[in-house]
């Protein structure tokens, strides 16, 4: 790791606003259970259910509970070739950023309730989660597009052609997206952006909106990123 992402990860980490001190027991130990690095093998808890092959469940037990069917393997969509990334990223008109190219050669999109941003030796309960919260899932790489065409089916009725289309989303529902920022060059910033619902114009001021998180680069954003459970 360059000295330069190091430097850039610490910036934003001598950023983060403390933690509430008045922590609930209960947050506390959340924030005490093992946290795991994420690379991109494991960076997601499964494959998204279109990449999952499921069969009928047979146990009468696990039936009496509810559960119908079981997963018993993946699609070769799960997972992506050298050349069909290079494919999308012609469809695109960019050059994915590493190691978030890496990503998609071992998960096309994926899903998980567990990654945040921050640092793992020191997590804290406000920091942000690094998927969007709505479906927590990154979309598989033929589904990327430049953010404005989701918006447009995901909350009618503004002008999002005012978005530039080198703003490319990697997950997006719902008033969330994930982003890759190539307006300032091939090095894109990284943004999980926010677009406030009760406002008559989300537009104004999306980029300062209190909910929305900027990393200068792909390199930062993974290098802060970490799995916890934080379910106890």
């Amino acid at each position: 790791m360059s000295s330069d992402t190091e430097h850039q990860y610490r910036r934003l980490l001598d950023a983060r606003v403390p933690d509430d001190e008045f922590l609930t027991p209960r947050d506390r130990r959340s924030l005490q259970q093992p946290v795991i690095s994420a690379q991109p093998q494991n960076i997601f808890q499964s494959h998204l259910s279109q990449h999952t092959i499921f069969e009928n469940e047979t146990d009468p037990k696990l039936r009496r509970q509810g559960v119908f069917l079981r997963p018993v393997g993946e699609t070769p969509d799960a997972r992506l070739t050298e050349a069909r990334i290079a494919a999308q990223e012609t469809r695109l008109g960019v050059r994915l950023p590493e190691p978030w190219r890496q990503v998609y050669t071992h998960f096309n999109g994926g899903w998980s309730d567990r990654l945040y941003w921050g640092d793992p030796d020191d997590p804290r309960l406000n920091d942000p989660k690094g998927i969007i919260h709505a479906g927590h899932e990154y979309l598989r790489l033929e589904d990327a597009a430049p953010l404005r065409d989701f918006m447009v089916q995901e909350m009618p009725g503004h002008d999002w052609q005012r978005l530039d289309p080198r703003l490319i989303a990697i997950a997006c529902r719902d008033c969330q997206a994930m982003v890759l920022d190539y307006r300032e060059g091939d090095d894109p910033k990284v943004c999980s952006v926010f677009f406030s619902e009760y406002v008559d114009d989300p537009l104004d001021g999306w980029e300062q909106d209190e909910f929305t998180h900027w990393w200068p680069n792909m390199r930062v954003f993974f290098r802060g990123l970490y799995i916890q459970d934080r379910l106890v």
